[in-house]
């Protein structure tokens, strides 16, 4: 290694630090996911709506596990920012992007899924769904050009070192999912 190319000592663990906090933070995103796509489910099995308590006590009280989605999107939405954050210093993907195409994506699968369960077509599930698809197709677009450009980078870009991420990116949040699963299911 030559004097201009020599790395401040504590470099390498502070790149590892930053690289440990994405890693976290895709599987917490994972998770978040994974329980928002399953509360989801769970009020739709139930009609769509439902409440707990309250001046004004519904027919309909929520499942268990439906205190998960008010504790869920906001601890993805952290999560996908300060992450984001740290995977900029590593030069990994921002989580922005796959934290909405996930979302937006799973829960237009749940209204379409629900739309044709019955004997008849939900119309207004039906619309919900495809409008949740609309809404995760640019972040679906962005993540098909940022895993051409990992496979296949441009000239200029071709000794980044970030392709590693995409297979990396794709284990955590299936780690994410399945814990995500597991501990929805204890809860529920």
């Amino acid at each position: 290694m030559s004097a201009g190319t020599a790395q401040p000592v504590g470099t390498t663990r502070r790149t590892g630090w930053w690289v440990a906090v994405t890693a976290v933070s895709v599987v917490v995103i994972g998770i978040t996911i994974t329980w928002a796509f399953f509360v989801m489910r769970s009020v739709m099995d139930v009609g769509g709506a439902c409440a707990d308590g309250g001046p004004y006590v519904s027919a309909q009280p929520c499942p268990d596990a439906a205190w998960l989605l008010p504790v869920a999107v906001p601890v993805m939405l952290l999560t996908a920012i300060f992450g984001s954050m740290a995977a900029t210093t590593v030069n990994a993907p921002n989580l922005l992007i796959p934290m909405w195409a996930l979302l937006f994506g799973s829960l237009g699968w749940n209204f379409l899924e629900y739309a044709f369960i019955g004997p008849d077509v939900v119309w207004g599930w039906l619309v919900c769904g495809v409008l949740f698809w609309l809404m995760a197709a640019p972040a679906v677009f962005l993540m098909l050009v940022a895993v051409k450009n990992a496979v296949v980078p441009p000239r200029e870009e071709r000794s980044s070192g970030a392709r590693w991420w995409v297979p990396a990116y794709s284990a955590l949040f299936a780690v994410g999912f399945l814990i995500g699963a597991w501990s929805y299911d204890a809860i529920s």
